[in-house]
């Protein structure tokens, strides 16, 4: 019989938004240990779902007392001290299934997005939320449903998969962890066009074209600049560094 009171199991409880199962999961790892902050964390974030206001903000702040610096809980519990429950942030409405998070060779890659938009924006998406893949002229943003900037892809996987989607490819793209300077995304291929039918579209491999498609070989022997935005869709020339992953995640993801 599986373990069901794993961090593991809290996670998968979070990302089918069973707050109910999360709460319990979260409070038996807490009875072995009192300090577990991640848990900690993602007991107060449940309650919070869950629409426990009152718990959520007594479990945040017995997360300060152990660490005052914690910004999961700092940025949390100053919402649930200031905010009508009206207010707090919901689960997301386009539920995805747990499956979606399974890599698979080739048609799957765990992306570090970079150029994030500000933290007030990022540190209200929770893991499993569903975003939107722009195609822009140098780069690829990822977009909320409501089309506000959140981030965008490193300027190698945007180089090619600009060149992909352009030939007919599909993307899913879900929020797989936040942290205060990195949205980790999971990309997956849900449909393939015909230039590149034969080739997965995450490799080291360089693109060719297919041998029944027509045309010359592609070549991925140049990388274009990245073009960086503002948040709002305009564009600055620029070059872009990934930020530094090791920071806190989010109270699903830890």
């Amino acid at each position: 019989m599986p373990d069901r009171t794993t961090a593991e199991a809290a996670i998968a409880a979070a990302l089918t938004h069973d707050w109910k199962e999360a709460i319990h999961v979260n409070t038996v790892i807490l009875k072995a240990d009192t300090s577990n902050i991640a848990a900690l964390n993602r007991l107060g974030y449940a309650y919070a779902q869950n629409g426990q206001r009152n718990l959520a903000k007594t479990t945040f702040d017995k997360v300060l007392k152990l660490d005052p610096y914690n910004q999961i809980a700092i940025k949390h519990a100053k919402t649930l001290g200031s905010s009508k429950k009206r207010d707090l942030p919901a689960a997301p409405a386009n539920h995805v299934s747990p499956l979606s998070f399974l890599e698979e060779p080739g048609k799957t890659k765990v992306v570090a997005a970079v150029n994030p938009a500000p933290m007030d924006t990022i540190m209200r998406l929770t893991p499993g939320t569903e975003v939107i893949l722009k195609p822009r002229k140098h780069c690829i943003e990822v977009r909320s449903v409501t089309n506000t900037y959140i981030a965008a892809l490193p300027d190698d996987i945007s180089f090619r998969l600009l060149r992909l989607i352009a030939s007919g490819n599909q993307y899913q793209a879900i929020i797989k962890g936040v942290d205060k300077k990195t949205v980790i995304v999971i990309l997956r291929e849900t449909a393939r066009g015909k230039k590149f039918a034969g080739q997965p579209s995450f490799t080291s491999q360089p693109l060719t074209v297919s041998s029944a498609a027509h045309g010359s070989p592609a070549r991925d022997d140049t990388k274009p600049l990245l073009t960086l935005t503002d948040g709002d869709g305009d564009e600055v020339e620029g070059e872009t560094q990934t930020e530094d992953t090791n920071e806190e995640v989010s109270p699903i993801r830890e």
